[in-house]
Parts: structure tokens; C-alpha cells; sequence
């Protein structure tokens, strides 16, 4: 038997026991194919959480970098959709690896962060916690999850002048000391990128030095649908 059909073979096999197919390429038997994840993502410039300038950013400084792996479009929006509200948690974690390779962390980092579920969902596992389990395997840095939320409020539900709008001191750290410690915000996507801000700022608050926010993808607003060399 040659290599490719005992491959196959093996293939079916592990299909039968568990059916799934990874949705960029059909493998079956994989619920994502790393190389295929590997495709969607690529290192872009370090931009403000702020204002999107590429950092260093002429109006705040140097404080809330943030990079996105991809632009929140075709397969890598709908790898966000089946992560979140189809049950395939375990894809986040390739997805997840897949940017701990492709970006390059600015500085040493002491904790990753993700941004916490908001209290009340309905969903059983947070996506930003198997993004940030991904980023962890490759980088070797300990995942911290501390981040809670203050207000009830789910963000998906909101409008973006809602989210733009939101309090400061709406995420708060719970966990240990930060003082001095660089660490790396994770979420699915950047919108507004208020969220993260907020994330960042409680962590900048526990003590922290840096820290990188980092999302799988990255909406893009109707003024720079024109320019995304970004990405």
C-alpha cells in the first residue's frame, strides 16, 4: 500500500470516528489545518489602539500598539464565526499558534491576556482565551487570565458609537502585580478597538509596562477600504 492511500485510508478512518473537515482546504478529519491557518495570517506594522496611526504614533505615543493577523473578511471572518458561534473552539488554538509564528513580539513579554467573556453569555468557552492558549504554545509565555468585566453588557450588541462610548474601568485586572511586566492583550477582532483599549488600560493600571494588543483579524471602516497595506 503507498504512503498516500494508507494516508487516506487513515484519514477516513479518523473521520468516521470524528466528523469534521477543515473549511479552507476539505481535510477531513481536521478541524483546521495549521498550513491552511498559516495562509490567512501574515506579521503588519505595530498600529495605535487609539487611531490606527503605524506607531510610533505622532498623537499618543508609543503606549497601545496593536497588530491583526488578518483583515476580517472572507475565510478569515468566517473561521472567526465558526469559532465563536458554531462550537469549534478547538480551531481558536490553531488560529492562535498560527499568529504567535507570523508576528513578532516587540519586546519581551511576561504574561498573555485575554479579553474576558462578558458575564451572562450563553457561549461555554471564551475564544479569546483559545486564541491567546495558541499564541502561548509558540512564544512560551504564560497565559494570565485575570481580565473581568465590570458592566453586563455584551459588545457584539452594540453599535460602534456605543462601544466607542464605553466607560473607562469597565475591565478590570484581578489578578497579581503587574508592576513592570510586559504583557499582550488578545481578542478575536478589532472593531472599534475600544475593547482593548479598556483591556489595556486595566492593565497599565495593575502596574504593567508595555503591552501589545493582538487580534486575529481587524475590521476595516469604510475610509480606509481603499489603503489596506496594513494587512
Amino acid at each position: 500500500m503507498s504512503y498516500r492511500i494508507l494516508m487516506t485510508s487513515i484519514d477516513l478512518f479518523l473521520h468516521f470516528l470524528w466528523p469534521v473537515s477543515c473549511p479552507v482546504c476539505g481535510k477531513l478529519a481536521s478541524v483546521l489545518c495549521r498550513s491552511c491557518s498559516d495562509e490567512l495570517v501574515r506579521d503588519a506594522p505595530l498600529r495605535c489602539l487609539i487611531c490606527g496611526e503605524q506607531i510610533p504614533c505622532r498623537l499618543h505615543g508609543n503606549s497601545y500598539p496593536s497588530v491583526s493577523g488578518a483583515v476580517h473578511s472572507g475565510m478569515a471572518r468566517e473561521l472567526v464565526l465558526s469559532m465563536k458561534y458554531h462550537g469549534v473552539s478547538g480551531m481558536g488554538r490553531i488560529m492562535g499558534r498560527s499568529l504567535g509564528s507570523a508576528i513578532v513580539m516587540p519586546f519581551p513579554q511576561n504574561r498573555i491576556v485575554p479579553i474576558p467573556l462578558h458575564r451572562g453569555s450563553t457561549r461555554r468557552y471564551n475564544q479569546s482565551r483559545w486564541l491567546a492558549m495558541g499564541i502561548s504554545d509558540v512564544w512560551g509565555v504564560v497565559l494570565s487570565d485575570h481580565l473581568k468585566w465590570r458592566t453586563s453588557e455584551r459588545q457584539s450588541e452594540l453599535g460602534a458609537e456605543a462601544r466607542r462610548s464605553m466607560p473607562k474601568n469597565s475591565i478590570l485586572w484581578r489578578g497579581p502585580d503587574l508592576k513592570g511586566q510586559s504583557c499582550t492583550l488578545v481578542d478575536d477582532v478589532r472593531t472599534t478597538g475600544t475593547t482593548l483599549l479598556r483591556g489595556a488600560e486595566a492593565l497599565y493600571e495593575a502596574g504593567a509596562e508595555n503591552v501589545l494588543s493582538i487580534t486575529w483579524s481587524r475590521s476595516i471602516n469604510a475610509n480606509e477600504r481603499g489603503d489596506l497595506s496594513w494587512s
